[in-house]
């Protein structure tokens, strides 16, 4: 007689049952993979994240022609916004910073509009202040550039930054860090007892055994149905 591999939903069964009974393994390695999660932080600064916005326009004019030409222009030269050129530019209108040109484009993201008509400006920063002092200046650099490059006001400043809002807090986002690597410690070890279980050895139905002809049948257990009458 020989052994089949043939998963059905009593394997599946035994197998979720097997990673019940131990589920102590299970919070173990969580908990060793919690206490990793610790360490590699462990250097990790825990400072807030605050983000300031600034708004810029594409003005509208009254010739189809030339609104079409700054439409065009915005949306072709949007990537500026985070060239090393504009970044430096940003740096001299600060005047004193100890920011670096990468810095201050690591620290940028802009979104153009649907309409090519609408930039928006963000800079991250664990200073509120700083976030408020680079997004203004990455702003009027891009205006400038964009001066320089078509020769025309293609944008403008709509709305400057005045303020910072909080965009992540630091011990939260920690703590979110320890507690995925905790659950991926679970699930490692619930999956790892769930697949040995299911493709282990154990035989469960009949189904996974079949004769062979050098087989010698010895005796057959007869099927007994209980009666609950």
């Amino acid at each position: 007689m020989k052994y089949t591999m043939i998963i059905g939903f009593e394997d599946i069964k035994a197998s979720l049952f097997m990673v019940k009974k131990n589920l102590m393994k299970c919070f173990a390695l969580a908990f060793v993979f919690f206490i990793v999660g610790i360490v590699t932080a462990i250097n990790n600064s825990v400072d807030n994240l605050y983000y300031a916005s600034t708004s810029l326009y594409s003005p509208i004019s009254t010739d189809y022609n030339e609104s079409v030409t700054l439409t065009q222009a915005v949306t072709n030269y949007s990537s500026l916004i985070k060239s090393q050129k504009v970044a430096e530019r940003a740096i001299s209108i600060m005047g004193s910073t100890e920011l670096t040109y990468r810095q201050v484009q690591n620290m940028t993201s802009y979104y153009v509009s649907s309409t090519g008509t609408d930039i928006t400006i963000t800079v991250v920063s664990a200073n509120p202040d700083e976030a408020v002092s680079v997004v203004n200046a990455v702003a009027n650099a891009y205006i400038e550039e964009m001066r320089t490059m078509t020769g025309m006001d293609a944008v403008q400043v709509l709305t400057s930054a005045m303020n910072a809002n909080l965009s992540e807090n630091g011990l939260v986002s920690l703590w979110k860090k320890r507690i995925v690597f905790f659950a991926a410690g679970f699930v490692v070890m619930a999956f790892l007892i769930f697949v040995l279980e299911l493709f282990s050895d154990k035989i469960r139905s009949a189904e996974q055994c079949f004769i062979n002809d050098d087989d010698v049948i010895i005796g057959i257990l007869p099927e007994v149905k209980e009666n609950h009458g």
